[in-house]
């Protein structure tokens, strides 16, 4: 079988390659998968260059989310799953989701551990299956980490993002409404196509004088955010009492201060989110709530580019340019 292999910590020029492998056998409590799409997230190409450990093995598989049908098992897993569809989930991760595991999606063929490989329910594709493990499941946490959203006003930073246009969907899935922020018409175009009730460009103007004049101080109970640090200085003025924060990047500042006493005083929650290592509960919770939006086609992951498995390189290129709007996945 045909797979990509991470030789070393670097570009994806230096770093990447297609090798020839025997097929794989699953072992106890494992299922052997035939992958038909696996995806491409910021944190597989982070990995890949250095930015989070060197490497653990000489030669690493790579990629965390897939999609594909299940083929065979191992001892301990029911025969019934044979020729079940399905997507994978925190595949090129150690069992506590701090680092990376030697397993990956990126082969015509990927040995998972049984629990990782969830049902794909119809009429989802297997190419919005390889988009759920990071993004769906990320936009989840970040968005029920505090509870219930239904009857509350949620702003999701970076709509348009893989993260942000899920984050919209699950929203106002689940009755909220839904202010997003973007950067450009086109990104704003697809915030409202995901169900974004109110869309802020701020670019246009300070997105803080652009909220206080949609919803007025205090008028968001939950934010979604894709860069804490930029925002941080904004939640003491648009979060209501007891409002809420998941944030699951912080791009502009990797330590950013924290204002503790106007949290405080207003009794903010604000949780950081990394999906690898979510609680066993929080996983389960995402995981239900996504399938049951998949089957309602409440949920639909937008994919920006497709690629071959060989083209590997230029999907880590075009992931690492920042310019998709959207998912990037690799088809098999």
């Amino acid at each position: 079988m045909k797979a990509i292999v991470n030789t070393q910590r670097g570009t994806a020029r230096e770093s990447l390659t297609v090798m020839d492998m025997d097929r794989p056998t699953p072992g106890a409590g494992e299922v052997l998968v035939a992958m038909r799409a696996s995806g491409v997230n910021p944190s597989d190409v982070k990995l890949r260059s250095g930015a989070q450990g060197p490497m653990i093995a000489d030669q690493v598989l790579v990629h965390n989310d897939g999609a594909g049908v299940i083929e065979a098992v191992g001892d301990g897993v029911g025969p019934a799953r044979i020729g079940q569809r399905v997507w994978l989930y925190n595949v090129n991760r150690s069992a506590d989701g701090l680092g990376q595991g030697p397993l990956g999606t990126a082969a015509e063929y990927a040995i998972v551990p049984a629990h990782l490989a969830i049902e794909l329910p119809e009429p989802a594709s297997f190419e919005s299956g390889a988009c759920l493990g990071v993004p769906a499941m990320t936009a989840h946490r970040a968005l029920m980490c505090a509870g219930p959203v239904a009857g509350k006003t949620v702003l999701v930073t970076g709509g348009a993002g893989a993260v942000g246009h899920a984050a919209i969907q699950i929203a106002k899935a689940k009755g909220a409404r839904v202010i997003a922020t973007v950067s450009s018409d086109a990104k704003a175009a697809l915030a409202r196509e995901a169900g974004a009730d109110e869309v802020l460009n701020y670019k246009a103007a300070p997105l803080l004088d652009q909220l206080l004049a949609l919803v007025g101080n205090g008028g968001i109970h939950h934010v979604v955010d894709v860069d804490i640090a930029a925002h941080m200085p904004l939640y003491p003025q648009i979060l209501c009492l007891n409002g809420a924060v998941g944030a699951y990047a912080s791009a502009s500042n990797l330590t950013p201060q924290l204002p503790f006493y106007p949290l405080a005083f207003r009794n903010i929650h604000v949780q950081p989110v990394f999906v690898y290592s979510m609680s066993d509960q929080a996983k389960a919770e995402a995981i239900a709530d996504i399938n049951g939006l998949l089957a309602a086609g409440q949920l639909v992951p937008r994919i920006d580019r497709r690629f071959a498995l060989e083209e590997v390189i230029a999907a880590h290129e075009a992931v690492e340019a920042g310019t998709l709007l959207g998912n990037a996945i690799l088809t098999i």
